[in-house]
Formats: C-alpha cells, sequence, structure tokens
C-alpha cells in the first residue's frame, strides 16, 4: 500500500492541501483493495450460480433483481445523496444536534419508503397482467423483502462515508454481502439442493438481513456523538427540492445501466439478459476508479463549496488523473483477455464480447471528462446533473429501442456508448459554466488551439 501511495504522490503534481491530497490518495487505494477483493468475490458468486443452476435460473435471477434495485431507489428518495451533501458540512461546524437530525431523518423516511413500495408494486403485479413482471410474481412476492433493507444498506453506509469512515462505509457491501452470498450458492451446489430462481432470490434476500443486522450494530457504534444530548425534528433549509433532485439522478443512474437488460425480455432469450450482465460487470471494471473516487471526493467537494474556484479545479483535475492512471489497465484487460474471460463462464457467453469492448469504451469516457455530475451535485447544481442524466435516459432508452431487435446485447451496448458521449459533454459544458472546473485534457487542448 505504501508503494501505491508513494506512485500516486510522484504522479499528482497540483499543490492540493496536505490532509486533502492525503485522504484522497489513501482514500482510493484503500478503496481498491476492498473493492479489488470485492471484484472477486462477485464474480465468484455469479460463476458459481451459472455453473450449478444455469444461465436461465440466472438470467430470471438478475432480471428480478433488476428491478427491486429500482425500486430500491425510489424507497430512497434521494435520502442518500441528502445525507452525503450535508452531514459533512455538520461535521465540520460541530453542530452535532443537525448531524443527529439528518442521520434520523434519513432513516424514518427510507423505511417508510421501503414499506410503500414494496406493497404498491406488489399489488400493481398482482392485480394486472404486466408484460415481464406478472408471471415472476411469486419471485417478487420474495424479493420485496430486499427493497428495504437494500435501501437501509445504502442509507447507513452513506452515513458512514460523511464521517470519513471510508474503510468501514465499504466493508458490508463490498466485503461481507458477496462473501456470504458466494458461500450460500456454493453450499446449495455442492449440496446438491434443487434450487428455483425463486429459492435463489431467497438467498439473497437471508443475505441481505445478515449484511443490514450487522450495519445496524456498526451505525449504533459510530453516531453515538450525533444524539448524546436528544434529537430534534430535522428541517434543512431547500431539503424538497433537493431530495427531488438527488432521487431523480438516483433513478436515472439506475437507469442508465438498466434500461438495456428491462428491454430485452421483449426482444431476446432469457438467457440473452445474463450474457449481457456478465459482460456488463467486466465492463464496469473500467468505472471502479470512478466510483473508488466517490468514497472520498463527494464529501471533499461538499466541505470545499466555499473555497475559491482554482482550488475546486485542483481538486477536480487530480481526481481525473487518478481516475485515467488506475484505469487504463483495466480497459486493456477487457479488450485483450475478454474472449477468455467470458468463456470461462461458459462457451455461449463469449457471444458478448463485441459488448463488452463497446461498454468498456463507454465507461472509459469518466478518465477524459472527469467527475463532473459529483461537483455539480456537491455544489448545489444537482438540477443541472438531472438535467444531463434525463437527456442520457430518453436518448439510451430511443437507441435501446432502436437497437436491440436490430443487434441483441451488441445494439445495447452501442446505445450506451453513444448516449454516454453526448452526456459527459453536456455535464463538462455545466460544469465549466456553473462551477468553472474542467476536464485537465480539454483545459490542455484549449490552451493549445488559443496558442
Amino acid at each position: 500500500m505504501n508503494l501505491l501511495q508513494s506512485i500516486y504522490q510522484k504522479l499528482m503534481k497540483s499543490d492540493l492541501q496536505e490532509a486533502d491530497r492525503t485522504r484522497l490518495i489513501k482514500g482510493i487505494i484503500h478503496s481498491l483493495i476492498i473493492q479489488g477483493i470485492s471484484l472477486v468475490l462477485v464474480f465468484a458468486g455469479n460463476y458459481l450460480l451459472v455453473k450449478f443452476f444455469g444461465s436461465e435460473k440466472y438470467g430470471v435471477y438478475v432480471h428480478v433483481f433488476n428491478w427491486i434495485s429500482i425500486l430500491t431507489m425510489l424507497a430512497l428518495n434521494g435520502q442518500d445523496d441528502v445525507v452525503l451533501s450535508r452531514l459533512p458540512k455538520y461535521k465540520v461546524q460541530n453542530n452535532l444536534v443537525q448531524g443527529g437530525a439528518v442521520i434520523r431523518h434519513a432513516n424514518i423516511r427510507v423505511a417508510l419508503g421501503g414499506i410503500v413500495i414494496s406493497g404498491l408494486f406488489l399489488l400493481l403485479i398482482y392485480l394486472f397482467p404486466i408484460p415481464t413482471l406478472s408471471e415472476y410474481r411469486p419471485q417478487f412476492l420474495i424479493a420485496a423483502l430486499a427493497i428495504y433493507l437494500s435501501a437501509f444498506l445504502t442509507i447507513n453506509q452513506m452515513v458512514l462515508q460523511s464521517l470519513n469512515h471510508i474503510r468501514l462505509s465499504q466493508v458490508i457491501e463490498r466485503l461481507l454481502k458477496p462473501f456470504l452470498f458466494t458461500a450460500f450458492i456454493a453450499a446449495a451446489g455442492w449440496l446438491s439442493f434443487t434450487m428455483d430462481a425463486g429459492r435463489l432470490i431467497g438467498i439473497s434476500v437471508f443475505n441481505l438481513f445478515i449484511c443490514a443486522a450487522v450495519l445496524a450494530w456498526l451505525i449504533i457504534q459510530k453516531t453515538k456523538p450525533f444524539f448524546k444530548n436528544g434529537t430534534e425534528r430535522y428541517q434543512g433549509e431547500g431539503l424538497r427540492t433537493q431530495t427531488f433532485y438527488f432521487l431523480s439522478i438516483s433513478l436515472l443512474n439506475l437507469l442508465v445501466s438498466k434500461i438495456g437488460m428491462l428491454m430485452m425480455p421483449f426482444f431476446t432469450a432469457e438467457k440473452s439478459i445474463g450474457i449481457f450482465n456478465i459482460s456488463a460487470r467486466f465492463a464496469d471494471l473500467i468505472t471502479y476508479p470512478f466510483f473508488l473516487l466517490h468514497t472520498v471526493l463527494p464529501q471533499m467537494f461538499a466541505v470545499h463549496h466555499t473555497s475559491e474556484q482554482s482550488y475546486k479545479q485542483k481538486l477536480y483535475t487530480e481526481s481525473t488523473y487518478i481516475i485515467l492512471i488506475t484505469s487504463l489497465p483495466l480497459i486493456a484487460l477487457n479488450v485483450l483477455a475478454g474472449p477468455w474471460l467470458l468463456g470461462y463462464f461458459g462457451a455461449e457467453f463469449t457471444a458478448g464480447y463485441p459488448a463488452l469492448v463497446l461498454m468498456s469504451a463507454s465507461n472509459a469516457l469518466f478518465g477524459l471528462f472527469g467527475p463532473a455530475n459529483t461537483i455539480l451535485m456537491m455544489q448545489g447544481k444537482e438540477k443541472l446533473s438531472a438535467i444531463a442524466l434525463l437527456v442520457y435516459v430518453i436518448l439510451l432508452t430511443v437507441l435501446s429501442r432502436l437497437l436491440i431487435p436490430l443487434q441483441g446485447i451488441t445494439g445495447a451496448a452501442l446505445a450506451m456508448l453513444i448516449s454516454n458521449v453526448i452526456y459527459n459533454i453536456l455535464l463538462t459544458v455545466y460544469a465549466g459554466n456553473h462551477t468553472g472546473v474542467i476536464s485537465p485534457f480539454f483545459r490542455m487542448l484549449a490552451k493549445r488551439r488559443g496558442s
């Protein structure tokens, strides 16, 4: 770890404050180690699930949890980003009462949201014959329990992240959850249990329950100072508007990754969903540096919301370089070893290689454009972030509808690439005009043109 830290320190040239530089570099290194282990565990779980129970059951499992993830975002109602944008400010101000109030407010809203969303969704699919949903009623009945559990995990991991417990905020989601799931699937397969998609979903729900119990204990331990003087009802300024935009952003972000798979049941076989999902998981390797920084960067932008524009640019520049440097080897891995990696899941999965290359190219754009979405959200410009994402989703939906019937999973990946180019250009324009920051690569391009 010291070697990695030394390399990053030498590569990063801007004069950030030492505390920010150290937090940025240590945060991504710790996250890289944790999520590297997580990546192995996630792929091990998916591999065992496919090998033991087949691509069709896996496809149903993925399809059901695609919808559960969307419903979870509705249950969260943007509270995860509210915590992430506001709690660091209260901590810096030593305003423990307001910090405790926002934690309590977020958890109550998530609990109510989980109950209401689960009930409404089940009522909808049981009363009306909805294609690709109603035929999986038994599976959704079991999976509905995961909506609140997943929302609980998300909101309270954000609480830990906001308090700069960077490693601890990732332990449950990135280590315990995939480890237990892999262990449960391995046990079921080796003991030759008869497993349908419903039982596989039940294993996942049971796993979430264990993880939520462990996280609840951690949260109680780490947030005691915020509640020692009692609690009060949270009434933060502009909360309702900010919550609406944060919910929109979270939901639209999720739709971006799910739209293709949600359309596939209408045009492709169930196993194609599983093949696309595995290809997407490998393509997600490219975004890991971006999401690694997301464990550190949002609260730093939130704390520096009143800092000079030049300092924000330095922070933005260093974070962009880190994303690029860390993602380059991952891009090479997917392009060069993609057929072998996919083939390890079965010969039929190699059909996803063209989609893997296209999605890898799409995800690589974050290393060029930088974390524009993050700074917009943490600098009070969440409305612009939501507008850019809305354009992205509309364009992706239209292109997916046109290309999936023609090219299957490759068409879905091509739609993602085209849409992501437009999205990143739009974000760059918004970030430059409203926060004054721009990707260092485009700054260099502008200087060369000016000279």
